[in-house]
């Protein structure tokens, strides 16, 4: 388990000093047409995948989108694009992306997804950083059909995401971590692609 929660901690990055110019980085400032233009799919990425390949291919084959949510994305007006920051070592990318993956599959004339690494996707998610000021994988932007920006979303489901951050403050690391994962296992992707619905709606 020691190794889940070293990949969970190194999926951010702390933000050190306040005078970093990246504080000022903000999605005006990137080329997500030229980003996704040199993104693979999700398909390319699981053939890639090394770190944790069986349980990516796990939660991409067991994951369920319900009939309802599917119906909401074909209905979407126009078709989104979704660039995806994320790391096959990473488990918060790990217990998300494969889920969103399955919503995308089942409305492919509205929506696609293309995904890069944290290097290629620096300033994605520098522009794109969490509550509490840290870049970190996974980072999604949900780009429109003319590939003007719409909204991103970053690392976790906003719920457990405030329920982390304060729980770390007093909490040890490992604990804290096992507490994650089992989350993400009984939720099995399911806020995870309600809240990224939501997005695509706007």
């Amino acid at each position: 388990m020691l190794h889940r929660v070293i990949a969970l901690i190194s999926c951010s990055a702390l933000l050190f000093g306040a005078t970093n110019p990246v504080l000022s980085f903000s999605h005006q400032d990137v080329d997500y047409q030229q980003l996704y233009a040199q993104a693979g799919t999700f398909a390319d990425f699981l053939e890639k995948a090394t770190a944790h390949r069986d349980e990516w291919r796990a939660n991409y084959n067991d994951a369920t989108v319900g009939a309802a949510l599917i119906t909401r994305m074909r209905a979407l007006p126009e078709k989104r694009h979704l660039l995806v920051v994320a790391e096959d070592w990473c488990l918060d990318s790990l217990n998300t992306i494969p889920y969103v993956a399955r919503l995308v599959d089942g409305a492919p004339e509205r929506l696609d997804l293309r995904v890069i690494n944290r290097e290629t996707g620096k300033a994605v998610m520098e522009a794109h950083r969490t509550p509490d000021g840290r870049t970190a994988t996974p980072t999604i932007a949900i780009l429109a059909e003319d590939w003007h920006f719409i909204a991103s979303w970053t690392e976790r489901p906003s719920s457990i995401q405030s329920w982390f951050l304060e729980k770390q403050k007093t909490t040890m690391q490992k604990p804290l971590h096992d507490e994650l994962l089992a989350w993400y296992a009984k939720d099995a992707g399911k806020t995870t692609v309600l809240e990224i619905a939501d997005l695509l709606e706007r």
